[in-house]
């Protein structure tokens, strides 16, 4: 049985690899402020706390972890409270972070194009998503001494997503309002929540460290997207180029990551033709 913390446990692909490690027999603790409610599982604990605070972080630094999965640190100085309060007491980290850390996009983007061991860290600047996930990777490889692995997820699409970014685009094509988009064709990479649960399942597993990209294989355009929506809800979308409440899932230009190295370590990832267009009808029934 191995010693599993998780912060940002409570909902979305954390909720369900939470699920999933207890599942397996993990013995498995969520870090919680109590504004959602927890997972109930066989394996499961909980801990009250804030990942942001620095005695919530000593407290959990008393003991000793195999896995700590974190999903919720968003800039170099939450990277700082880990490193300060998990040094030798944790096997194994696991960083969630982002297709953002790529800043302009583009395509087939390998792990090369941003490397966080020479990278820069300012603890006391304000950072946007982006450059936060930047920074605090560069951290966390620069300073822990515990093997670490940054998971860069793209866009993660579920039933659960509660930034509801499919909706939003099928609640276009049913109301028949335009989806306001610069560039129609410009491909973006994604992956499930289900599939991220699994990968970061995966990841706890394995002995990789360093930076890792995980997305489905396929990529889709905005129009892509649209069609598969259209053909499902029996609609037939428009676009603008420009207007109010821009589309999130359209980027200026190709969005996408090389997923290679995961491969070759063994991971076999979904094509998202195979889940995306379950969700579409889901979500289609659900607001039709």
């Amino acid at each position: 049985m191995r010693k599993v913390l998780i912060f940002g446990g409570t909902r979305y692909f954390g909720r369900r690899l939470a699920l999933r490690l207890a599942d397996a027999g993990d013995d498995v603790t969520l870090v919680t402020r109590g504004e959602h409610t927890p997972p109930v599982a066989k394996g499961l604990t909980f801990f009250k706390g804030d990942r942001t605070s620095s005695s919530t972080m000593k407290d959990l630094g008393s003991q000793n972890w195999d896995i700590i999965y974190d999903n919720i640190c968003f800039n170099p100085y939450q990277a700082k409270l880990a490193v300060d309060a998990f040094e030798g007491k944790v096997g194994r980290y696991i960083l969630t972070s982002t297709m953002s850390v790529y800043d302009g996009g583009g395509a087939n983007l390998s792990e090369r194009e941003y490397n966080p061991f020479p990278g820069k860290y300012e603890l006391e600047q304000e950072h946007d998503y982006g450059e936060g996930k930047r920074q605090a990777e560069s951290y966390f490889f620069q300073r822990a001494t515990f093997p670490v692995i940054a998971v860069r997820f793209p866009v993660v699409l579920g039933p659960d997503d509660y930034t509801e970014r499919l909706v939003f685009h099928v609640k276009r094509a049913l109301a028949g309002t335009p989806v306001v988009a610069e560039n129609l064709y410009a491909k973006m990479g994604y992956i499930s929540s289900y599939e991220a649960a699994s990968f970061l399942e995966w990841c706890g597993r394995s002995t990789m460290t360093g930076p890792l990209n995980a997305a489905s294989d396929g990529v889709l355009s905005i129009q892509d997207l649209m069609d598969k929506i259209d053909c499902v809800a029996g609609t037939e979308s428009t676009f603008a180029t420009t207007g109010d409440d821009e589309s999130p899932l359209a980027p200026e230009r190709d969005f996408y990551m090389d997923t290679s190295a995961a491969k070759k370590a063994g991971y076999l990832f979904q094509h998202v033709d195979d889940w995306l267009d379950r969700l579409i009808e889901e979500e289609v029934r659900n607001h039709k």
